[in-house]
């Protein structure tokens, strides 16, 4: 376990026993939290799991959990399919589950997905069970234990530690990983702690030179004049508690950089959007999202509320329990009035406001967006059915629209959000009107507004152009961010400008999407504009960061290629699939950059493994059945094009392709079907117009031709094959 020890990552970090001969009242506190049990060496003060030599089976896999000469050991199918032993080094967590950390090589622990039940046995705790369905016990499952996504260096180790260091070798695609505490310690949160230290020797230490990072500043509520809400003095001074120290794990994001503890959020990492399925499209929590794109949602966040408003910063543990804590904010002769509960008896806030929803089997974790429930979204109403589990969709929606409204309350515009969200989501254009609507009234949140707007520019891209250029002086990096996503879908000449001033942004991750756009987009703009040079340099370094991960591989392979680094290309792209073997971008990409370059064959053998591993993403199919249709197999090429083209995925173009391809092979009415429901679908996408009016010309069928050169004029009135077809009909 070299490198695994006490050594320390950083000669500025003094590590949490030196943090605590001072501050013995914090540390004791810091020692009852879950921080402190993020990770523990295994030994018998920790483990919890019966490793009485019990076995566990499940699936394809029997695991058999032991102690031998003091040490513990879980013995498992390998990667080949085989019984192997493995060393339990650490151990993850302690309620209401715990993991262990096995070590399959020097330096690389991977993630047991065979989890130990710590609650009690009347709660139907104390056993061994498996985190996922009986699938992932197939060594050939993505999510098999042994591979990229249980890795705990690449995906665990920097919230779980202090002071991480990765260490990745991408020659020997070996780690060396080091840390100074093995837990979530205090100089995870306070920054490094020697110049403090120092700062106390030397007597230099003031108030406004702590030697510490900034943690920002805790406002105080107050109530007033009647107002049944409490209200702070003053607006929120200097960094975010939230956002730039609880954020940094407590959030769903990527990162940018070796982490420093004391850079602002967005100098550091990417927070993913409001995007399904990691979002339901309400806006609440679905897959393991990690609070912060939840918080930053709330009107809790917009009125200046942090983290330990209602959390101790040492213990974690909430200041009052339940309600109590919201009573100290929402004064209960109102907000517990039988008028806004509606004569629920025993109504709890958080059950209404903060819905829990079930992780890892047995983990509940409460949705921090303190939205209302509202009758504009079916999902919305998901807290009601914690106890109207029988009532129907429609008594759920009839019961909130008749639920008592507080005087005084605010529009239910988050309500009005998520169901135009979820149209927009459905690609339904009647409702680019309303979304435009409110997003001009300017009360959205950032990553809400961001959501609709990345929603609207794929249907709309020309009414979106003014909306998406304002959004690149937004003081946001989120809503900058999200012009950068939104740049894709916009006409090829307006696209360079917006990403070219957004390229010389001050965030780091703004430039980042930025650089991801324009290698997704059009990669030689890079060669054409000198001025983009730096952006490109700088984006393959934070690629390098990440190298333990197949889309960083995959980036840097692209760039490479642009170079015209083609051994250098090669290397990356299998580096990406060595990481994972079933990584869907790197085959797709791949085969494509092999076709180039003349390999038929190995190309072939990517889309292969592609559609073995991704049968149902649209991206695969359409990629099949180009290479069908290379094959020149025609009639074999077509049911994957349909697929692609009717997939929720779909892009204009596999619908386009698609239209061509059945028209090429005599399936005519069927082609124009396709194309007249892509208009429906992607209207005044330039290429389903002019080939649905070229098409219907060709089948004399008057009327559809008058509907689909009528379309065309409505988008492109000056285009020369609308006015060569107008002067047709006339």
């Amino acid at each position: 376990m070299s490198g695994h020890s006490s050594v320390y990552a950083s000669e500025n970090y003094a590590g949490a026993e030196a943090c605590i001969a001072c501050h013995k009242a914090q540390g004791d506190a810091w020692l009852s939290s879950d921080h402190y049990q993020s990770m523990q060496r295994a030994d018998e003060n920790v483990v919890l799991g019966d490793f009485s030599g019990t076995k566990y089976t499940f699936g394809k896999r029997t695991s058999r959990f032991f102690v031998q000469d003091g040490q513990y050991f879980i013995e498992t199918f390998n990667q080949q399919g085989k019984q192997q032993t493995y060393p339990v080094r650490y151990v993850f967590g302690y309620r209401p589950l715990q993991q262990y950390l096995l070590e399959t090589e020097p330096g690389r622990l991977q993630a047991f997905d065979v989890a130990w039940d710590t609650r009690p046995r009347s709660e139907g705790g104390q056993r061994w069970y498996q985190l996922q369905d009986e699938s992932v016990t197939d060594p050939e499952h993505p999510f098999f234990w042994t591979g990229y996504y249980q890795n705990w260096n690449s995906r665990c180790a920097a919230c779980h530690t202090t002071d991480f260091e990765k260490q990745f070798n991408s020659e020997t695609n070996q780690y060396h990983s080091t840390w100074t505490d093995v837990n979530v310690a205090c100089e995870s949160c306070h920054g490094p702690g020697q110049e403090h230290i120092q700062s106390i020797t030397d007597k230099t230490y003031s108030s406004d030179k702590t030697g510490l990072k900034d943690l920002g500043e805790k406002l105080v509520f107050h109530f007033n004049d009647g107002d049944p809400i409490a209200r702070p003095q003053q607006s929120p001074q200097g960094p975010s508690l939230a956002l730039d120290t609880c954020g940094a794990c407590h959030s769903r994001r990527s990162e940018l950089k070796e982490l420093s503890g004391t850079e602002p959020y967005h100098q550091q990492f990417q927070l993913e959007g409001l995007d399904e399925p990691l979002y339901f499209s309400d806006g609440q929590i679905r897959e393991e999202v990690f609070v912060l794109g939840s918080f930053l949602q709330s009107k809790m966040a917009e009125a200046g509320v942090t983290c330990t408003n209602c959390h101790d910063p040492h213990t974690g543990k909430t200041l009052l329990p339940g309600a109590q804590l919201c009573s100290t904010c929402h004064a209960p002769t109102v907000f517990a009035a039988p008028e806004h509960t509606n004569g629920h008896e025993g109504a709890d806030c958080l059950d209404c406001h903060m819905p829990e929803r079930v992780y890892m089997g047995v983990d509940a974790r409460r949705d921090h967006r303190f939205h209302r429930p509202s009758p504009k979204h079916p999902n919305s109403s998901s807290p009601c059915k914690t106890c109207h589990g029988d009532a129907s969709e429609g008594w759920l929606t009839n019961a909130l629209k008749a639920w008592p409204k507080r005087q005084g309350a605010s529009p239910d515009t988050l309500g009005e959000w998520a169901a135009l969200n979820q149209r927009l989501s459905a690609l339904d254009v009647t409702a680019v009107n309303a979304a435009s609507n409110l997003l001009n009234e300017d009360k959205l949140p950032s990553l809400e507004e961001a959501a609709l707007v990345e929603k609207m520019v794929v249907i709309a891209p020309q009414r979106m152009l003014e909306k998406v250029s304002r959004m690149t002086d937004d003081d946001d990096p989120i809503i900058r961010q999200s012009a950068a996503r939104a740049a894709a879908s916009l006409p090829e000449a307006s696209q360079y400008q917006l990403l070219l001033k957004l390229s010389q942004d001050p965030i780091i991750s703004v430039r980042a999407e930025v650089a991801s756009t324009l290698l997704s987009l059009r990669p030689q703009w890079f060669s054409r504009a000198p001025q983009l040079t730096a952006l490109l340099e700088e984006y393959q370094q934070i690629l390098r960061d990440s190298q333990d991960h197949p889309g960083a591989n995959l980036g840097l392979a692209r760039i490479a290629s642009l170079q015209q680094q083609i051994p250098d290309a090669i290397k990356l792209y299998e580096l990406a699939l060595r990481i994972d073997p079933q990584h869907i971008p790197s085959l797709l990409s791949y085969s494509d950059f092999l076709r180039s370059f003349g390999n038929e064959d190995k190309a072939r053998r990517q889309l292969e493994l592609a559609l073995r591993y991704g049968s149902d993403m649209a991206a695969v199919q359409f990629s099949y059945g180009l290479q069908k249709i290379r094959d020149k197999a025609y009639q074999q090429a077509l049911p994957h094009l349909t697929k692609a083209a009717n997939s929720t995925e779909a892009i204009p173009r596999y619908a386009f392709v698609n239209a061509v391809a059945l028209w090429q092979l005599n399936y005519r009415k069927d082609a124009i079907t396709v194309l007249t429901e892509a208009d429906t679908r992607w209207p005044g996408n330039y290429d389903i117009l002019v080939t649905r009016a070229k098409y219907a010309y060709q089948l004399r069928d008057v009327t559809a031709l008058k509907t689909a050169v009528k379309a065309l004029g409505e988008y492109y009135p000056n285009d020369a094959t609308y006015k060569q077809l107008q002067r047709l009909l006339n």
